[in-house]
């Protein structure tokens, strides 16, 4: 054997016994069903799970009252941000371009999921916060999320990339005044409900923020921030966050990732409407579903390669997910008679994929929807923009791409980046 090789031999076999050994630090949950669970720190429910069909029944219940008495004579407004990735520059630039519109409205209701969840605080609470808002979305923040973590892999690590910038962007916006601030909303009624996947049990969670934030102290600002980073870790793509709770004087931590890996969005009710009867009618609800993401993606080949391979599939996967949760949430609306509108990416505009977070396409896009949505082109029916999604061309380089709702007077992007598809 050539000595030159030894120590890299060495090496190399070290770190493949490493990775038989490394595991993520976790109590384990004691044996059993586990329904009734508490976050360490808390004395009162703060969430409710989608395997709970009498869960649902009362929080809904208890949701539509107090959405009617926050909406006082007015209609209910009820926002749903989907995931998306770095497509959330879409969702953040079309919100805030709604507020220089004059057109955006008081949310009774703001559902958040994955990079939606990171949105839905901020737009929760309304024009006012539309500078954090921007400065989350448009690249600069979020421009170092994508730190890749090769040697933590080989080790045994759960992800491709380090989980501490996803941390560090959400607790830079989670801060003491942000929680006050939604405390106070939801002692109005309003409500901001946040999904994660419970990766254990296999189920979709549903966390009322505007309780956690009324609890107040520290321990409510740090499960209020590792709600929002659990609903963006994409799975292998960033860490799980592990979420420590108590039940029946057990103390064990929970695995949470991703909420589009079990529904990509959602509005507060329907779920309900599945699983039991009697959930009391509404009266003039309004529901827009903010999709931070493309309804088709256009054939091409994908390279060989994991990342490649792994971005391609989870922009179709997120794709097929978000079609069917919408055509749920616009089954549900249609059922009780609500109001839905809808907004996605053009498919024209070259979207560069959920993991495209070069500032200067995030940037683009948070332009784009911001000229949208301060030109009103933003809302259109489900069945207008689901038949133009499944039915447009491919975009070509040069396309300027038009805002969601067709229009002569709609802007246009005349810098529209020529960013390939994540082939």
């Amino acid at each position: 054997m050539d000595r030159r090789r030894l120590p890299a031999l060495l090496t190399t076999a070290s770190l493949v016994l490493l990775a038989g050994c490394v595991s993520i630090e976790r109590l384990p949950a004691p044996p059993g069903k586990l329904s009734t669970a508490l976050p360490l720190g808390f004395d009162a429910p703060v969430r409710f799970a989608y395997d709970s069909p009498d869960g649902f029944r009362q929080h809904s219940a208890q949701n539509l009252q107090r959405m009617k008495a926050a909406a006082g004579d007015g209609p209910i407004n009820i926002l749903a941000l989907s995931g998306g990735g770095a497509g959330g520059a879409f969702g953040a630039g079309a919100l805030v371009g709604w507020s220089r519109s004059g057109r955006r409205p008081e949310f009774q209701l703001v559902t958040g999921v994955s990079v939606g969840a990171l949105i839905a605080p901020l737009a929760y609470l309304g024009p006012a916060w539309d500078a954090q808002l921007t400065e989350a979305l448009t690249g600069d923040s979020s421009s170092d999320l994508l730190q890749r973590d090769l040697t933590g892999l080989m080790l045994g690590q759960p992800a491709m990339y380090r989980g501490q910038p996803l941390i560090d962007l959400v607790d830079r916006f989670v801060t003491d005044q942000l929680l006050l601030a939604v405390a106070h909303e939801y002692q109005r009624g309003r409500m901001l409900l946040i999904e994660t996947t419970d990766l254990d049990k296999g189920e979709a969670v549903i966390w009322d923020m505007g309780a956690i934030a009324a609890r107040g102290g520290s321990d409510a600002r740090l499960l209020f921030r590792n709600v929002l980073v659990a609903s963006a870790s994409i799975p292998v793509v960033f860490p799980p966050v592990m979420i420590r709770v108590s039940e029946n004087g057990e103390t064990y931590d929970e695995m949470h990732v991703d909420g589009g890996a079990s529904v990509p969005l959602f509005i507060g009710p329907e779920i309900a409407s599945l699983v039991a009867d009697g959930v009391p009618r509404v009266g003039d609800v309004r529901v827009y579903a903010l999709v931070n993401g493309q309804l088709s993606r256009e054939p091409g080949t994908t390279r060989i390669g994991a990342r490649k391979i792994l971005v391609r599939g989870f922009d179709v996967s997120l794709t097929h997910g978000t079609r069917a949760a919408l055509g749920l949430a616009f089954a549900t609306a249609r059922h009780y008679g609500m109001d839905f509108k809808l907004t996605a990416i053009p498919n024209a505009f070259r979207f560069g994929g959920a993991l495209d977070f070069k500032p200067e396409h995030m940037k683009a896009l948070f332009d784009f929807a911001a000229r949208c949505g301060e030109a009103d082109q933003l809302w259109k029916s489900f069945g207008d923009t689901y038949q133009d999604a499944i039915t447009a061309r491919e975009p070509q380089p040069g396309d300027l791409p038009g805002c969601p709702v067709s229009s002569t007077t709609a802007p246009a992007m005349p810098s529209a980046p020529n960013v390939p598809m994540a082939h």
